[in-house]
């Protein structure tokens, strides 16, 4: 079990996805999980093109990924300390938004609806940073995003999946801890 708690120095080109060092559990997870959801989505795909199983199949590991990475004392510590703008990094999701409504053309408007309230429900959660309240915004915010989600029980397995995990990660990992010290849950 050691050898799982040890921390890997992280090649430059992956800092913002891990940080600068991350525990071998973190990645086992983050890793496990991209996998995981890149098959669960596979294999609820239907009716796409190739092209389009490739950009679902992209998307699926980057999120599926960013659910446990942004959770991470190690990507947590490496965007408070980079200087970067939390700001960019939630809108910056806006492109991985517009790839799953090229795909998913049919239903564009509540992939932008859902995402929308998502991107400006973390931006909101972190202007709250320096508050005690900042992780119930976020998860307040998150709540919302199941809520509308479930307005559209029409949506794909795959794009309802990619949306929710998407707006989970933003709000509740990255926005919920942004700024607190660079723990999980605020711990000090």
């Amino acid at each position: 079990m050691n050898t799982v708690n040890k921390t890997i120095n992280i090649p430059k080109s992956l800092w913002k996805l891990h940080g600068k060092e991350a525990y071998k559990s973190d990645l086992i997870l983050t890793y496990l999980l991209a996998i995981i959801v890149m098959i669960f989505n596979m294999l609820n795909i239907k009716d796409l093109a190739l092209w389009e199983i490739i950009v679902v199949a992209v998307l699926s590991v980057d999120i599926g990924g960013g659910v446990i990475s942004n959770f991470t004392k190690g990507t947590i510590n490496y965007y408070r300390k980079s200087g970067l703008s939390p700001h960019l990094f939630i809108w910056f999701h806006a492109l991985q938004t517009l790839a799953l409504m090229f795909v998913y053309n049919a239903f564009y408007i509540p992939a932008a609806a859902i995402m929308a309230v998502a991107m400006t429900g973390a931006s909101i959660a972190v202007i709250f940073r320096k508050t005690e309240f900042q992780l119930q915004i976020s998860v307040f915010f998150f709540a919302l995003v199941v809520l509308l989600t479930s307005f559209y029980p029409e949506l794909p397995i795959p794009l309802k999946t990619l949306l929710l995990l998407m707006s989970f990660k933003l709000m509740v990992g990255f926005a919920g801890h942004y700024g607190k010290q660079g723990l999980p849950f605020n711990q000090k």
